[in-house]
Formats: C-alpha cells, sequence, structure tokens
C-alpha cells in the first residue's frame, strides 16, 4: 500500500463529528446529551438532525 493511501486510512479517524444536540433557549451546542444547559441553565436541549 503506497503511503499516501495508508496516511489517508488513518486521516479519516481524526475529524470530529458535528454537535448533535443543541440548546433552544441560547443555541449552545454539545457532542453529549444534556438535561441541564450550562450556558443558560435551560432545560430544552434537543437533537440537531430532528425536523422543528
Amino acid at each position: 500500500m503506497p503511503f499516501t493511501q495508508l496516511r489517508a486510512v488513518f486521516a479519516s479517524g481524526d475529524e470530529e463529528e458535528p454537535p448533535a444536540y443543541e440548546c433552544l433557549s441560547c443555541g449552545a451546542c454539545f457532542r453529549v446529551q444534556r438535561q441541564v444547559c450550562p450556558e443558560c441553565g435551560g432545560y430544552s436541549i434537543e437533537r440537531t438532525d430532528w425536523d422543528r
């Protein structure tokens, strides 16, 4: 396997996932589900992929 292909295999795991949850009160984003927003104290935290 050429070096460029090998580098591409290992580099593909370095990308971070986009935030999956967002506070509807202040717009803060998180990768993990939270019950209370640490930014504003709001309770309206939903997945970003849900249709609103």
